[in-house]
């Protein structure tokens, strides 16, 4: 994805650039057939400095809809830290697209009833926007249908469904005007 981008803020000198190379390729990951995701902010600083061990400590903040999502880990290797951090994050985005997908099925499956519900004219006025009846009738009912799945992802029964009743407010207005 062209538009992802991901800020480094790096406070430990002397960071290997594999780190950075690392934490870019498995944040653009995510973003594979997604656009949800528009970037990234990961930061790396040493938060305990002793003779005996040090402790590093890798944010990584993902710009994403519909709410952004932070991890912080923290280990005595940097890289080991951004791997946590990278798993972590990972998880934290699947688990909120599995949700925005339940919630978006539930979405399709009501808006694959919305042919049943409405009335003839609820259906036309819903879906046809910029064609006249004659125009509309002429498309016939076949490729109302197709269009209706792919541009409002409706099923093929709904789409067929809702096809007939654009199809029978269409011919009752060319009817109505002659």
């Amino acid at each position: 994805m062209s538009n992802f981008y991901v800020d480094f803020d790096i406070k430990v000198p002397n960071t290997d650039e594999a780190f950075a190379l690392e934490a870019e390729r498995e944040l653009q990951a995510l973003t594979a057939q997604h656009s949800d995701l528009i970037g990234a902010a990961v930061s790396l600083e040493r938060i305990v400095e002793s003779e005996s061990h040090n402790v590093y400590q890798v944010r990584i903040v993902v710009y994403i809809r519909p709410q952004n999502m932070a991890v912080v880990k923290k280990n005595t290797s940097p890289m080991e830290a951004l791997r946590e951090a990278l798993k972590g994050i990972e998880e934290k985005v699947r688990s909120s697209r599995e949700k925005m997908a339940y919630v978006d099925q539930n979405r399709e499956y009501e808006k694959h009833n919305i042919s049943y519900e409405l009335s003839a004219e609820e259906v036309y006025a819903t879906y046809i926007k910029d064609s006249t009846p004659a125009e509309v009738f002429n498309q016939g009912r076949s490729k109302i249908a197709t269009r209706l799945m792919v541009e409002e992802r409706l099923n093929q029964e709904a789409a067929y469904i809702a096809a007939d009743q654009i199809l029978k407010v269409a011919l009752q207005r060319i009817n109505e005007n002659k």
